[in-house]
């Protein structure tokens, strides 16, 4: 029997449920275009459905992608912790295989954004396959 009533959580867009939005064209063009993007909006409103629906779009395309939910990151974290945080994240669902502790320690002389922003381009992006190629 299927259920087409949900009291919270993300709705099953296999279910017939989901309502596309314009929201789901323009983050699926600026993912496929290789540009920064990122979803923030108030409880309840459909972004992880949205977030869900863009990464299989994705993934059929043959490109990886990382959904990050910042609750799992924490909201009492230090920006140290926040950003080393996410890296773990990111880090373990993409396997990279590096030491997210290490690596942030050995770059200590950086900022934490720099850190941030130098883990994703010198460990993620260069050891991912852009589409294409």
């Amino acid at each position: 029997m299927k259920q087409i009533y949900t009291a919270s959580g993300p709705v099953q867009a296999g279910n017939g449920l989901y309502i596309e939005r314009q929201a789901d064209a323009d983050l699926l063009r600026y993912c496929r275009e290789g540009r920064f993007a990122f979803v923030l909006s108030s409880r309840q409103v459909g972004k992880s459905s949205l977030m869900n629906n863009v990464a299989t779009a994705l993934a059929e395309d043959g490109i990886e992608s990382v959904i990050v939910d910042l609750q799992e990151v924490g909201n009492q974290a230090t920006p140290e912790q926040w950003y080393q945080g996410i890296l773990t994240i990111v880090e373990e669902r993409f396997g990279l295989g590096v030491n997210v502790n290490d690596w942030w320690r050995a770059n200590a002389n950086l900022s934490e954004s720099h850190r941030f922003g130098r883990f994703l381009e010198e460990e993620v992006l260069s050891s991912r396959q852009s589409p294409g190629h």
